[in-house]
């Protein structure tokens, strides 16, 4: 279960770090608002999309990690992309 939502966590460090890293200063705010703000939904509805075909597969235990991801990458998501936004916005 940690494996997963560590690499889920992972994931979602690197994609913001390239959302900051690859943007101009003047696009910044943008590129945050929508560039993070998409790919954090993109990634908690395949968590959810993942969890639910694991529980029609039978697969119990990993149906249980990948919705506690989806459920942690939700709030640290929101947050993290407001505090973003309040920097660089």
């Amino acid at each position: 279960m940690l494996k997963i939502l560590g690499i889920n966590l992972l994931v979602f460090v690197i994609y913001g770090l390239l959302i900051i890293l690859n943007t101009s200063m003047a696009n910044m705010g943008f590129s945050i608002a929508i560039g993070m703000g998409l790919c954090i939904f993109i990634q908690v509805m395949l968590n959810v999309v993942v969890g639910i075909v694991l529980l029609i597969m039978g697969r119990r235990e990993l149906v249980k990690s990948f919705f506690i991801s989806a459920a942690v990458l939700v709030p640290v998501g929101f947050v993290t992309w407001l505090i973003l936004l309040s920097i660089y916005g």
